[in-house]
C-alpha cells in the first residue's frame, strides 16, 4: 500500500526521470528507513541507482555514531553504496547566531549537495512526510507567515524531491512493521526544547481530538495554496519585469508608478521577493516591516528613507525607489573609460553612460539630475569613470570653491550606504561630474562655450528600450 502511494506522489510530480541516479538522505530513523526501502523496491520500475547518504551532526555522542554504523550496515544489506560525513554543528551555530537546527539543516543539505555534484547524480530524495507537513503548518502559523509560508514543503523543489509528502506516519509505521525492517530512534526528537517537537507532541496530538482528521486537512490546505501561490508568483514574475531593475542582486530600483498599479497581494509579494533577495536575516523583516515600505512607496510623501532590519537601505529618488543591502557591496569595477563620444556600462550598477557632443543648445529644458551638459574645451577626452576615493575634492555649481567629496555627499544627503556606488566622471583626476546630482563649476557652460559635452546617465534596460 504504501509503494504504491510513493509511487503515485512520484508519477503526480514527475519526481524521476528513467534511469535516475538518486541520492537518498537515510538519518536511520522511521521515515528515512521507509524512504529508503520504498525507493529500493520502486527501483526497478524507473532503472533507478540509490546513493545512502548520512550525517553525523555530532550532537548526541555515542547514540550518533551508532545511527552511522547502523545505516551503513542496511546499506550494506541492501548492497548500496554509502557516503557519509560528520559536521560541526556547534561552531556554525555559534558563528552565525543561528538556532541549533537551523545550523544542522544548512549543514545536511550542504553535503547532500556535495554528494549529488560529485557523483553526478540526478536527485536527492528526503524522508519528509505528511504528518511533517502539517506540523510545519502548525509551525508557521504558532510564528507567524503569509500565505507563501502556508504552501508548506513543496513535493519537488530540484534536485530534492519528497516521495513521502503524502504519506501519514502510521502508514510508515505499519509498512515497516510489514517489511521486518528496522530503524533507530534519535533520543533529540524527544526534547521539548525544539518548537517541532512540541508541535508534534504536544499540540498536533490535542488538535486531533477536534478534529482526527487534521494531517490530512492540512495537508489540503498546503496543496490548495501552494497552487494558487504559484499563479500570484507568475503574475509578481510580470509585475516585476516592469517595475524592478536589479543591479547586480545587491541593489533595486522600483518604479513607484508602476508599482502603486499593481494589486496590494502583488505589492507585497514583490516587496518580499526583494527582501529575501537583499537582506542578510529575511526573517528578521515582518509583515509590518513590509507593510511600513509598502505604504512608504505609495503614500507619496516626501520622506526620503525608510528604515528597514535586515541592513537593507531604502531612499526615495525622483521617481522611484532604491533598496540595498548595505553589508553586501555589489563587485564595481575602479575605473572605466568614457569614450567621446561613446558609452561605458556598469553592469553591477545597471547603469550606462553615454558621452556625445552637440552645438550650443538654445534652450537647455528642465534640469535633468541625469544628464549633465559641460564645456568640451575645458575637458581633455577620453573622461574616466569611477568611484569615490580617500582624499577626493569636488567644486560644486555655484559653490565659491572646492570641498571634501565626503562634505558634498552630506550636504547632499546622500545616504551613507549609497555613497560609495555614486559614479564620479573624471577629467585629470578632476571630477567633473557626481553622476544624477551636480556637475562641477569649472566645467559649466559659459557664454564663450563653443562645444558642449552632454553626458547621459540611465539604466540598462531604458538604454536597451
Amino acid at each position: 500500500m504504501l509503494v504504491a502511494e510513493v509511487r503515485a506522489c512520484i508519477e503526480a510530480h514527475a519526481m524521476l526521470p528513467p534511469g535516475a541516479k538518486v541520492v537518498v538522505a537515510v538519518s536511520g530513523g522511521v521515515d528515512s528507513m521507509a524512504l529508503l526501502l520504498a525507493l529500493f523496491q520502486l527501483r526497478s520500475v524507473y532503472n533507478m541507482t540509490l546513493i545512502v547518504a548520512h550525517v553525523n551532526h555530532q550532537l548526541r555522542g555515542e547514540e550518533a555514531e551508532q545511527d552511522a554504523l547502523f545505516v551503513e550496515q542496511q546499506a550494506v544489506r541492501l548492497g548500496l553504496s554509502f557516503h557519509q560525513t560528520c559536521v560541526d554543528v556547534k561552531a556554525l551555530q555559534q558563528s552565525s547566531g543561528i538556532s541549533v537546527q537551523q545550523a544542522a539543516r544548512q549543514l545536511r543539505y550542504r553535503f547532500l549537495l556535495d554528494v549529488h555534484q560529485a557523483l553526478n547524480a540526478t536527485r536527492i530524495a528526503l524522508g519528509h512526510t505528511a504528518d511533517d507537513q502539517a506540523e510545519t503548518l502548525l509551525m508557521r502559523l504558532v510564528r507567524g507567515s503569509g500565505p507563501a509560508g502556508f504552501a508548506g514543503i513543496p513535493a519537488v523543489r530540484l534536485p530534492f524531491i519528497r516521495p513521502l509528502i503524502t504519506v501519514a506516519r502510521p502508514a510508515i509505521y505499519s509498512y515497516l512493521h510489514s517489511e521486518r525492517c528496522p530503524w533507530v530512534e534519535d533520543s533529540s526528537n524527544a526534547y521539548p526544547v525544539y518548537l517541532r517537537n512540541r508541535v508534534r507532541l504536544d499540540l498536533l496530538p490535542k488538535l486531533q481530538q477536534y478534529n482526527p482528521q487534521l494531517v490530512r486537512r492540512l495537508n489540503e490546505l498546503a496543496d490548495m495554496l501552494r497552487a494558487e501561490s504559484q499563479v500570484l508568483e507568475q503574475q509578481v514574475d510580470e509585475w516585476a519585469l516592469q517595475t524592478l531593475a536589479w543591479q547586480a542582486r545587491s541593489r533595486v530600483e522600483i518604479c513607484c508608478r508602476l508599482f502603486g498599479l499593481a494589486p496590494v497581494a502583488i505589492q507585497r509579494r514583490l516587496l518580499r521577493r526583494v527582501i529575501e533577495a537583499l537582506a542578510t536575516s529575511p526573517e528578521a523583516v515582518g509583515f509590518r516591516h513590509i507593510e511600513r515600505l509598502r505604504q512608504f512607496m505609495v503614500s507619496g510623501n516626501q520622506e526620503r528613507q525608510c528604515s528597514l532590519p535586515g541592513e537593507i537601505g531604502v531612499e526615495r529618488r525622483a521617481e522611484t525607489i532604491l533598496l540595498w543591502n548595505v553589508s553586501r557591496p555589489p563587485d564595481i569595477p575602479c575605473i572605466l573609460t568614457l569614450p567621446v563620444p561613446g558609452k561605458v556600462d556598469i553592469v553591477p550598477l545597471n547603469l550606462r553612460l553615454t558621452a556625445d557632443v552637440m552645438p550650443k543648445p538654445c534652450y537647455l529644458g528642465r534640469v535633468n539630475p541625469h544628464w549633465a551638459l559641460l564645456d568640451l574645451d575645458r575637458i581633455v577626452c577620453p573622461l574616466q569613470v569611477r568611484f569615490r576615493q580617500p582624499g577626493d575634492r569636488f567644486h560644486p555649481l555655484g559653490a565659491p570653491g572646492s570641498k571634501k567629496l565626503q562634505d558634498f555627499f552630506v550636504d547632499t544627503r546622500i545616504p551613507r550606504g549609497e555613497r560609495p556606488y555614486v559614479p564620479l566622471v573624471v577629467h585629470n583626476r578632476e571630477i567633473v561630474w557626481v553622476v544624477g546630482h551636480r556637475i562641477a563649476e569649472p566645467f559649466k557652460l559659459r557664454l564663450e562655450t563653443n562645444r558642449v559635452l552632454r553626458l547621459q546617465c540611465c539604466t540598462l534596460q531604458e538604454a536597451h528600450s
